[in-house]
């Protein structure tokens, strides 16, 4: 069976993420987009490959587009890390 995990920081960006959500759209708008966002890490770990290689990241790091956030996450023997969830627009900074 396969599995995702959240690393510190996907754990902590996913949080505020939600908040944020919270915040600018509603409760019912930020459950829909943490669940969608689960359904990504769920198909990720059941489909390592399916996300483009982000070498320039980090030598094994893969990314997965959804929406207007960014998966980045890496392959393990029983799934994937989640490393993080990034706005798109910031991908040209993001350091893991």
């Amino acid at each position: 069976m396969t599995k995702y995990e959240l690393s510190a920081r996907a754990n902590r960006e996913i949080k505020e993420l939600y908040l944020d959500g919270i915040e600018k759209f509603g409760l019912r708008q930020a459950d829909r987009y943490l669940d969608e966002l689960i359904h990504c890490f769920e198909l990720l770990a059941d489909n390592p490959f399916m996300g483009r290689k982000a070498e320039k990241i980090a030598p094994s790091a893969r990314r997965h587009e959804h929406k207007s956030h960014i998966i980045l996450y890496e392959r393990t023997d029983d799934g994937v890390i989640i490393q993080a969830i990034v706005p798109s627009r910031s991908i040209i900074r993001l350091e893991l």
